[in-house]
């Protein structure tokens, strides 16, 4: 069942992210350039619990590290999350890094550790799911629309 659901979560943001193409050159055009996906790259499910107590305030702090690092970081190639329908105290995000080195990059960074910080105390429980596409030659091209 895992395993279902993960295929079905890389497959619909996929699908999204395909669907987004034709406006996406205009909305690029105040991010970084990003870096290609290497052969040490990442594709991560982080999968949060967070308290209910806590869930606006969550909200609105991985919204802001998500928005920042896609702007920012030329190796962080997606960042997208996701809410359990029926729990949505259930997070997924979807993240890839171009390399090793990206991702190091990235957890550095002072919005990540904001991030980091500001919600250690929001989040009951974490798990860090490191996926391996079922088709290597399919990209996500994820970006923040420009308002």
């Amino acid at each position: 069942m895992k395993r279902i659901f993960n295929i079905v979560l890389i497959f619909a943001v996929a699908a999204m992210t395909l669907t987004s193409c034709n406006s996406n050159n205009r909305n690029q055009d105040y991010m970084q350039p990003k870096l290609a996906m290497q052969p040490d790259g990442i594709v991560r499910l982080s999968k949060i619990k967070v308290n209910p107590e806590y869930l606006d305030e969550y909200m609105n702090f991985a919204a802001e590290v998500g928005t920042v690092s896609l702007q920012t970081e030329p190796g962080v190639l997606t960042m997208y999350a996701v809410a359990d329908k029926d729990d949505p105290c259930s997070i997924t995000i979807l993240e890839t890094y171009a390399n090793q080195e990206a991702y190091r990059q990235h957890i550095a960074s002072e919005h990540f550790q904001k991030y980091k910080l500001g919600t250690l105390h929001m989040v009951d429980s974490l798990v860090l799911d490191d996926v391996t596409p079922l088709n290597p030659k399919n990209r996500i091209i994820n970006f923040i629309e420009n308002e």
